[in-house]
């Protein structure tokens, strides 16, 4: 069951980040492009469905299958790296589905063409949103940089 939950972790964390980075770069040339909103709007459409739908699960599982991990060994014997790992990785995970869900509802209504409480343009909200994304994947690459170095 370990060796299933490691290749899940891995296979999520790779998910995770390479989407995130992919789609913030598309977001961002389709936005600071020339085009106009009508002709980006169906990819962003469909670039917000996949967030939710596939990359914010597959975090959420790689929370889960990390902390089943973690709880095989002794805690009282963890070196930083690992104990980084749990605490870090878990708060990332949590900030990343609160934020960028938050933000994909606000992108959705102003993609529906509803009014928000802070009138804003498609334009800056896809900004943000590309903003938490890099955020996002630059946290999980911290993350993994002290975990693959073993920092003790």
């Amino acid at each position: 069951m370990y060796a299933i939950s490691y290749i899940l972790h891995i296979a999520g964390i790779a998910l995770w980040f390479g989407s995130f980075a992919a789609f913030g770069f598309l977001i961002r040339s389709l936005v600071k492009g020339e085009e106009t909103e009508e002709t980006y709007t169906p990819v962003m459409n469909k670039i917000r469905l996949w967030i939710n739908v596939g990359v914010l699960p597959g975090a959420v599982i790689v929370m889960l299958t990390g902390v089943y991990m973690i709880l095989q060994f002794n805690r009282e014997a963890l070196p930083f790296y690992m104990i980084f790992m749990e605490q870090a990785g878990s708060m990332v995970v949590l900030l990343t589905v609160i934020m960028i869900s938050l933000y994909s509802r606000k992108m959705k209504k102003k993609l529906n063409g509803e009014t928000l409480k802070k009138d804003k343009t498609l334009k800056s909200i896809s900004l943000m949103y590309t903003n938490y994304l890099f955020a996002s994947a630059t946290l999980v690459l911290l993350v993994l940089v002290v975990v693959g170095m073993r920092m003790t």
